[in-house]
Formats: C-alpha cells, structure tokens, sequence
C-alpha cells in the first residue's frame, strides 16, 4: 500500500482529511447522539477494501488494515505499526490529531450532536507543492472551509456488494474552496496542470457503526470538462466522473 493512498483516506475517523489546514473551530451545541459511542470500545485490528477510480485510469483495488488501542482517555490508530492518529476523548468533546510525517494537525469535535447538526467546521488555508514524475512543476494555494454535519441516522446501509446493519450514523462533510494552480514558467505548455483559479465544491459521506466506527467512505466527484478539480454540485458525464469507496471487511 503507497503511503499516498493511506493520506487520501479517512481511516478511523473518517471525517477530518489530513492536514486540511491550521485554524480550527467548532460551531453548533449540545445533542442527544455521543459520537464517542460510533468508535470503537476494545483494542481490534480492522481491515478495508478500497475502490478508486480516476478519469482516464484503470480501477484500482487496495486493502488496508489498522490496529486500534483503546482506553479511557483516547483510541489510537497505527498502520504499518507506526501511530497515525490519536482521538482524545473528553466529556464534551473530541480532539482528532493526524500524528503522521505529513499530518500534526489537530481538529476540535463537539462530542454531542443532533441529526442536521454540525460537527466541525474548519478553515482551510495551505499550501502544497505540485508533483509530476517526482519533479516539482510549481504550487497550489487551497483557501475556504470544511464542514461535517451528522445527517442522518440509519438502520442499515448498503452499497456494491456490502451491506452493514445496526445503528449507524451518516456525516456528510463537505469541502468549499478556492484552489490557485501557478506553475514554474519552464513547465507551461509541459505538464498536466496550468496556471488556474477554480471553485471547488467536493462531497463526500461517512458511515459510522455504533461500536465499530467507520464501515464506508462514499467520494463521489464530478470533474466538469476543462476542469482540474471537483465540483460535486454539476450533473456529471461519466467521462467526468471520479470516485473512492472504502468499505469494511472486519
């Protein structure tokens, strides 16, 4: 498994993306769901089948497996026996860290919520470089929010050939953002990306199990013609469409 497969997926949590920026803030109040309740209980080492499929690629199939130690105070998650994240648990919220090389980002959680309330939501304001063939071709500037709201609560779910029961929560998070693409004048004309200002709209929903967490990660994306980056609010040709599931196997 790539560690830029790992990087791109929600794996205990499921709902904060790593490193998504540096200021942090929680809105909404107190409810009647305890998010601590949709984590798991018990040290267990958890397995998951990933899905991706990206324009112009062949469908890929990965599989991850995580080990989870739990006590009082917090669920830690290692892959490849290297810590990834921590969760501290607190009587009236939660404190996601992304502990690995690329991560030290720390998101605050309200630990009760109600259905149609939110979560988290969070400024998003970084940098990264852009890549091609391990060659640095330039940069893109990523500035708007994040925002994960606990939608609905469910008895069953079921996508593809994967059906998961009991009580189970959906949280739909979504990313509203500004990406600036500049490329090193000595690449234009050579590379994939251009010099570019877009705006980004990009959905996705979890699905978590009382007492086990997540057991899917639906990201459907829709990247208009002419476009770099999504904007899951267009109707999509399939030619345009982009996805990732993750589903879990125990």
């Amino acid at each position: 498994m790539k560690r830029e497969l790992l990087l791109a997926l929600p794996l205990i949590f499921g709902l904060v993306g790593c490193g998504d920026g540096s200021d942090t803030s929680t809105v909404g109040g107190y409810g009647s769901i305890d998010l601590r309740s949709y984590f798991p209980f018990e040290n267990v080492t958890k397995n998951y089948k990933v899905i991706t499929k990206k324009r112009d690629e062949e469908l890929k199939e990965d599989y991850i497996t995580e080990e989870i130690s739990v006590d009082d105070s917090k669920i830690e998650t290692k892959i490849f026996g290297v810590t990834d994240s921590i969760l501290k648990i607190g009587d009236e919220k939660l404190v996601y860290t992304d502990v690995s090389a690329e991560g030290n980002d720390s998101t605050v959680l309200y630990r009760y919520v109600d259905v149609g309330g939110v979560i988290y939501s969070k400024d998003i304001s970084k940098v990264e470089k852009l890549k091609e063939y391990d060659q640095e071709i330039g940069q893109k500037s990523i500035n708007g929010t994040r925002e994960c709201i606990l939608e609905e609560e469910l008895t069953e779910f079921s996508k593809d050939s994967h059906f998961y029961s009991g009580n189970i929560i959906k949280i739909k998070c979504t990313n509203s953002v500004t990406v600036t693409t500049k490329i090193k004048d000595e690449y234009l004309g050579q590379s994939q990306y251009s010099n570019n200002t877009e705006n980004v709209t990009d959905i996705s929903y979890k699905y978590l199990l009382n007492g086990i967490g997540i057991i899917a990660s639906i990201d459907d994306n829709c990247i208009p013609a002419g476009k770099q980056y999504p904007d899951d609010t267009k109707s999509c040709a399939p030619e345009n469409r982009e996805y990732q599931y993750m589903y879990y196997l125990e």
